[in-house]
Parts: C-alpha cells; structure tokens; sequence
C-alpha cells in the first residue's frame, strides 16, 4: 500500500477486522477438511474517505472486508436477492405523518448492518467460505480459509437477509406493515407501547418519526 495514509489505513483495517471477530463473523477451517463441494470465495478490502458532510474533513478512515459476490451462482451459492426498499413516496409519506402528527423525526444510519443479520442457509452444505482478504492475521497462513458465518458486504442475499430480520425483530416488538411499503412499520401508542412510531429501512439507512423522543433512542 504505497500511501502517506498507510498507517491509517491499516489501523482501519485491524479495527474492522477486530470488529467482525467479536462479532462471531468468522470460523477458521484448515482447507484440507473441506467437504469437495464446499464453495471459497475471494475476498479483499475495499477504502473509503467519511467525510463530515459540513467541514469537509476526514474524521474515519474506513476499511470494509467484501466478499467478491460476482462469482456466486443462483441456485448454487443463494436462491433470492430480493430486498424492498423504500422509494421516494415512503419518504414523503413518514415526513407527512410527522408533520402532521407534530412527531420526532430523524435519520438513522446502522453500523455493520449487515453482519448483525441472521444469515440465509442457501449455499451448498449451508456454508460458504472466504480466503483470508490481503493485510488480515491469517492472509500469508497457507491452507487457512473462513466459514462465513454472518452476512457481509459483496454477499449476493445479504440485503434480503437484513430485511428479513428487520422484519422479524419490528413484528416481535409489535409492529405491523405501515401499509404503504413493505420496508415500512408503524406501531400505535396503547397501554403497552408509550409512543408512536413509524420507521421505514433502505438497507442500513432508516428514517424513524416517533412521538417520544426517548423511546426514538432505543431504536
């Protein structure tokens, strides 16, 4: 890595790499006890700037792990990729209804999003495996690859798998289906629920309108 950034490059990196450990992302396999069918994927690190959208200046360097997804096959590797998002139409709807309901309204960006979905069992023998991306503890480790074993970024279905925990845990929590997307919930203040709240998810962004501010937090 031929940069002046380079130190804070690869701080980025061990901090992401860290981050998916303790997470549970990964399991070590030696090769070798591989069933014949099972897949292994490459994967790599993609970089990015995040920039204060005011000053301009760069408070994070950011290194995300992806898995080179282009090479999974339908029907082999996943079955569906179809995720909902919310179009133009829910926004406005979610600001209207907290215009007009006098409601909290604010944007909510999740934090490795993905890999605090519960993953599909679509690929072969349920598993897929990655070689160790470039600058990782096991990358110059011959024979060392890793069960995935949460989404990740370049994983074909992740985004189906994030939305179908989003929705599981907002119907555990007593949501239903806003009803006018399906990325969209709303639950009604009653004698359980203290608040109103309506959220709608466009893969790791979300735009939640609540009419208690502390309940909006626990979100």
């Amino acid at each position: 890595m031929a940069s002046h950034f380079q130190p804070f490059w690869l701080t980025a990196e061990q901090e992401e790499w860290d981050g998916l450990w303790k997470r549970n992302c990964f399991k070590v396999w030696k090769r070798s006890d591989l069933a014949a069918d099972d897949r292994v994927f490459t994967s790599l690190y993609v970089y990015k700037l995040k920039r204060d959208a005011i000053s301009g200046k760069v408070p994070r360097f950011k290194a995300r792990p992806i898995v080179q997804g282009f090479k999974m096959q339908q029907d082999v590797d996943y079955n569906d990729t179809f995720s909902p998002t919310p179009g133009s139409t829910a926004t406005r709807t979610i600001i209207s209804i907290a215009t007009s309901e006098d409601l909290e309204l604010h944007s909510v960006d999740f934090t490795q999003a993905f890999i605090q979905a519960d993953r599909l069992p679509e690929s072969v023998n349920g598993r897929f495996f990655i070689s160790p991306p470039p600058g990782s503890p096991h990358a110059n480790t011959s024979g060392i690859v890793h069960e995935v074993l949460q989404p990740l970024y370049g994983v074909t279905s992740s985004p189906r798998a994030l939305h179908k925990t989003l929705d599981c845990y907002f119907q555990s929590e007593g949501f239903t289906n806003a009803g006018f997307e399906e990325p969209a919930w709303r639950r009604s203040a009653n004698a359980e629920y203290a608040a109103d709240i309506v959220i709608s998810c466009h893969v790791d962004d979300s735009l939640i309108a609540c009419s208690s501010l502390s309940v909006m937090r626990q979100f």
